[in-house]
């Protein structure tokens, strides 16, 4: 039979129908379009996402995702077969967020192309990765997926600055890559809210007001008070709002920040001043606090954890940084103990806060240690160190017991203190041997007796040591020397209670000068032994450096420096010559000034290290360092103490032999320890220099030792 044109159209068309039902649309719209193939169609661009279910339709779709809108195309449209598609956009979760029909014409659909747009807002601002198909006939073409997502994952959301600031700074960093967006769409804005931990997210209030999203990063300044005026950890979320959807109100990022004040220390001070007063102090600084302060407050706990007392704290400075207490023990009712400190704050809300800081003011008694020292010399010293009671130890008393079947008590007696009122000692004589207990006691400034330590010891006859007088050999000969407190006396001044030397008074003395040890000893005649034989004073010098000549005073000169070998005396000339202040010249031709010169022979005198001028405050340390070594031109240079004592009580006519001598044997009196100075300018043992720069100087270090004006010896 034969078919006309319009009859077999139909035909072809009721057999694709056929064949659709049971192949598909593929396979359908493959037929209708024999000659189309792949390589035919037009190609996406790079930015797009494209997809076909057919050879016929090729879709596409492209996101502009910071203006929030979608271009779609669709390709291969026969406006003779199809008047119309429509328009189907999902998310991921396959709901059908918007559906558009579109009526096709010349107007929209030209070379079998139709283009057309939808925006974020028609999806209703659903974030999401957007699935768009269009609709043709009963065939469903997917022009792939578009991105209207909230790259949650690049946000980064910080709520920065110190945990004792009301003030903070919001911020909103962005890790897009470059041209990226991290969230789709014009008029974004967001904003910040906040809630205590542990409270309901709902109660969250504004502390970041609403902002522009704009570039890569924002940083937006924000009162936390305004959500609240509690202390500790707080949550914050970001939040996305739109200026065109009043209804938007997503979550894009949360956070914590911490509200708490700050410190850098809790200590107790225990000044001379306050332990006079009976009482300590208490230091907080480094404080800072969110909100205003109203009262600060130290409360004070026993060694039980009962709180026994509380202080108010006084502001130091203008910032109120520092605060500041003193606690009396008798708020403590001189109870002794170890006491923890807290500190409490109540702000100008009411809100009260105990900063997590303790400090100890241990206010207990330390008993210090005891002991007991045998002497030779048949006494015992009695000394207790590093004994403390709170308050000052007012005084402390050793209290001496016999052991044994005969127990008694031998007396109370009350110890001396040192300067520092570290030690307290008392020196007692032992009177009778035995079994012994002493018992330290101290006195409070309440005048309570607290027993701080005890010691038994005992005393046997080898403990009853040297006292007075002693003849003792050496080397090879028989000398008189005292003892005090069984230590040999190297200056028996007083002991021999001697006078200066005068018109009326002449003193007999025999001084030798050890060369080789550098020390003069001074020999004072006896009149039981009719000998020189009692060891006056011993002073440690420098001789002429050249100590390799053992010339006599022949080879003396301006220009030698060996100090002569051979019997001399004070004054040889027969006169008395002897100089408070001696003007002495160099081998350059330079002037010095020697103080207490008394001559020996020739150039050649006692006299003090020489100064440069003047002045007591004009002396060279490195001359008078070298004490104790050969450092001269001749002379015998001493220390200005050494040099007054020869000039005061050496008299004329004295015996001065100088012996080349032994280093190793100095004399029956041994070399005295010499001082050594660094910074200074002045003899230690000049008495023209006061007391109390001696002692300042010996403190900081700048001196070795001193002599005060009444002739006692300090650290030498």
């Amino acid at each position: 039979m034969k078919l006309t044109h319009s009859s077999a159209k139909f035909v072809l068309i009721l057999f694709v129908a056929v064949v659709s039902a049971f192949f598909g649309p593929s396979y359908v719209r493959a037929a209708e379009s024999p000659s189309s193939s792949p390589s035919a169609s037009p190609s996406a661009s790079p930015s797009t996402s494209p997809t076909s279910t057919a050879v016929q339709y090729q879709a596409s779709v492209s996101t502009d995702r910071a203006a929030g809108q979608v271009s779609y195309s669709v390709r291969g449209l026969d406006l003779e077969q199809t008047s119309r598609l429509t328009l189907q956009v999902t998310d991921s979760k396959k709901t059908i967020l918007y559906t558009k029909e579109i009526l096709l014409d010349s107007s929209n659909c030209q070379n079998g192309i139709f283009n057309g747009t939808f925006s974020i807002s028609d999806v209703k601002y659903t974030y999401d990765q957007l699935s768009v198909n269009l609709l043709i006939g009963g065939s469903s073409i997917s022009a792939g997926t578009c991105d209207f997502s909230i790259h949650t994952k690049n946000i980064k959301f910080t709520v920065d600055g110190n945990k004792e600031s009301a003030s903070r700074t919001l911020t909103l960093t962005s890790t897009e890559s470059a041209g990226g967006v991290l969230i789709p769409g014009t008029g974004n804005q967001v904003s910040v809210l906040a809630w205590p931990n542990g409270a309901d997210e709902s109660t969250a209030k504004v502390i970041g007001a609403k902002t522009n999203i704009a570039g890569t990063g924002l940083a937006w300044p924000a009162n936390i008070t305004v959500a609240g005026v509690q202390y500790g950890t707080w949550n914050a979320k970001l939040v996305l709002t739109n200026t065109s959807n009043t209804a938007l109100n997503q979550t894009l990022a949360k956070t914590t920040y911490e509200v708490n004040p700050v410190y850098s220390s809790l200590t107790v001070s225990k000044t001379k001043a306050l332990e006079k007063k009976q009482s300590f102090g208490i230091y907080l600084k480094g404080f800072k606090n969110p909100f205003d302060v109203s009262k600060v407050k130290f409360n004070i706990y026993n060694s039980k954890g009962s709180q026994v007392a509380s202080v108010n704290a006084t502001a130091k400075d203008a910032a109120k940084t520092k605060y500041y207490a003193a606690v009396k023990l008798k708020n403590l009712d001189y109870s002794l103990d170890q006491y923890t400190i807290r500190v409490v704050v109540t702000d100008v809300n009411g809100s009260i806060k105990t900063l997590n800081i303790t400090a100890v003011a241990d206010e207990r008694i330390q008993k210090g240690t005891l002991s007991v020292t045998k002497k030779k010399n048949a006494s015992c010293t009695y000394k207790l160190t590093n004994a403390y009671i709170p308050g000052n130890i007012k005084k402390v008393q050793f209290v001496i017991y016999r052991l044994g079947s005969n127990k008694k008590k031998l007396g109370t007696y009350k110890a001396k203190v040192s300067s520092n009122k570290k030690k307290y000692y008392i020196t007692l004589k032992n009177t009778q041997t035995g079994s012994f207990k002493v018992i330290a006691y101290g006195y409070t400034n309440w005048n309570k007796k607290i027993r701080l330590n005890s010691q038994i010891f005992r005393l046997k006859k080898k403990d009853m040591g040297k006292n007075g007088w002693y003849y003792e050999k050496y080397s090879g000969k028989k000398y008189k020397v005292y003892y005090e407190n069984n230590v040999k006396q190297t200056d028996l001044t007083k002991e021999l209670n001697l006078k200066k030397s005068s018109g009326s008074n002449t003193n007999k003395f025999y001084i030798e000068i050890n060369r080789a040890a550098c020390v003069v000893t001074v020999y004072m005649y006896d009149d039981e032994t009719k000998k020189y034989d009692i060891p006056v004073k011993t002073c440690t010098v420098s001789v002429g450096r050249d100590v390799s000549t053992v010339a006599g005073t022949g080879g003396l000169n301006e220009h030698s420096s060996y100090t002569p070998i051979g019997t001399y005396s004070i004054c040889s000339n027969g006169q008395s010559v002897k100089y408070s202040l001696k003007p002495m010249y160099e081998p350059d031709g330079s002037i010095v000034y020697a103080r207490w010169a008394s001559h020996i022979v020739g150039n050649v005198y006692f006299h003090s290290v020489a100064v440069g001028s003047q002045s007591h405050y004009a002396l060279s340390a490195y001359n008078y360092n070298r004490l104790g070594s050969p450092a001269s031109a001749g002379c015998v240079r001493m220390t200005v103490a050494d040099a007054k004592w020869i000039y005061d009580y050496a008299s004329a006519g004295s015996t001065v032999k100088i012996v080349k001598g032994n280093s190793s044997k100095p004399g029956p009196l041994g070399k005295n320890k010499t001082i050594k100075i660094n910074g200074v300018s002045y003899d230690p043992t000049d008495p023209a220099v006061p007391n109390s720069r001696k002692k300042a100087d010996y403190k900081a270090g700048r001196i070795s030792g001193y002599m005060k004006k009444n002739g006692k010896k300090v650290g030498y």
